[in-house]
């Protein structure tokens, strides 16, 4: 009934609004008063009262209006029903699609299940073919390496026993040899003594002449060593004498040049013009370049003293301008183009 209500919720109103119509009218009959009719005759019968009923009232309905609801309600029915057989061939077509679907994931499901056994089982198998094939590589490096020392232990016996063989058959050539040897030794031997007997004579012999020659040669080694002392000593003398004189000789020239830089610095001096404010402890040393000849081509002042002024610097340097031309040395192999001298006026 529910279910009916759910459905049809547009005819269930329109009957209850029916009902209510029917009810309300009987209702409204009941409620209104009657009437009564007197009837009279020629004849002295009691006159009867006759009641007379009321007609019932009623709503009026418009008919065609109920037919066309009714007609609406029906075709809303209609669709409801079409829609609802719709719905429900649709709900069915879906429950069939979805079990299909269900249906196809079982039978997926299976089959991936199958596949994985099956690959599991292929898996197991490719690992026991693997193990057997471990297996039996394990067992052939096994004999191979079995085979290996067998060969190697063969290789073994064989080499001692062609080791055994030569050293056998070297000992037999030795024991050979050392027959020859002794029978060429015994007749070496007889050619030793024959020899040594020749050669004692003429070792005695040689001894007389190499005491002679010995001799000979010991006088003449003490004759060549003596005049090898005596011209060592002759060249050292030579040499001492040289390194003397080279010695004089860089003495005095060292004296000459101390001299003729000293004769430069004098001129120097000589030519020395006192400027105004000039200390009296200023010095400097110069470094002149000249030619041959004596002429002055640069003159520096270097490592002054705190004394030492600019005035002092240039005054130094006309000085030194003013001594041209600069000595001679006493000797040309003095002459330097670069003197360097203290310079204190």
């Amino acid at each position: 009934m529910i279910a009916f209500i759910v459905r049809h919720p547009l005819a269930v109103l329109l009957a209850v609004v029916l009902h209510l119509v029917v009810v309300v009218a009987v209702a409204w009959q009941w409620q209104t008063p009657s009437q009564v009719i007197h009837l009279s005759g020629g004849h002295s019968d009691p006159v009867k009262e006759v009641k007379t009923i009321e007609p019932m009232q009623t709503f009026t309905v418009d008919a065609s209006a109920v037919q066309q609801k009714l007609a609406m309600i029906k075709a809303e029915e209609e669709a409801k029903k079409a829609e609802q057989k719709q719905l429900q061939a649709q709900s069915e077509k879906e429950r069939v699609r979805l079990a299909e679907l269900k249906r196809q994931q079982e039978l997926e499901r299976k089959k991936a299940e199958e596949a994985k056994q099956q690959a599991q089982q292929q898996q197991r198998k490719a690992e026991a073919e693997k193990r057997k094939a471990e297996e039996a590589k394990r067992l052939a490096d096994i004999e191979k390496q079995r085979v290996e020392a067998e060969k190697k232990r063969a290789e073994a016996e064989k080499a001692k026993a062609e080791k055994a063989r030569k050293e056998a058959q070297l000992a037999e050539q030795k024991q050979q040899q050392a027959k020859e040897l002794i029978a060429k030794a015994e007749a070496q031997r007889k050619q030793e003594e024959e020899k040594k007997k020749a050669l004692e004579a003429e070792i005695a012999r040689k001894a007389v002449e190499k005491q002679q020659l010995q001799e000979a040669t010991l006088q003449a080694m003490l004759e060549k060593e003596q005049a090898q002392q005596k011209a060592d000593l002759q060249r050292q003398l030579a040499a001492e004498e040289s390194q003397r004189r080279e010695a004089q000789k860089r003495q005095q020239l060292q004296s000459l040049k101390e001299t003729y830089v000293s004769a430069i610095a004098a001129k120097v001096k000589d030519n020395w013009r006192t400027p105004a404010r000039i200390s009296e402890q200023a010095q400097c040393e110069l470094d002149i370049t000249q030619s041959p000849g004596g002429r002055v081509t640069s003159v520096k002042v270097l490592n002054c003293n705190q004394f030492a002024n600019d005035q002092f610097k240039e005054a130094a340097q006309k000085a030194v301008y003013r001594s041209e031309p600069l000595p001679e040395p006493p000797v040309p192999e003095l002459f330097e183009r670069n003197i360097k001298f203290v310079f204190k006026p």
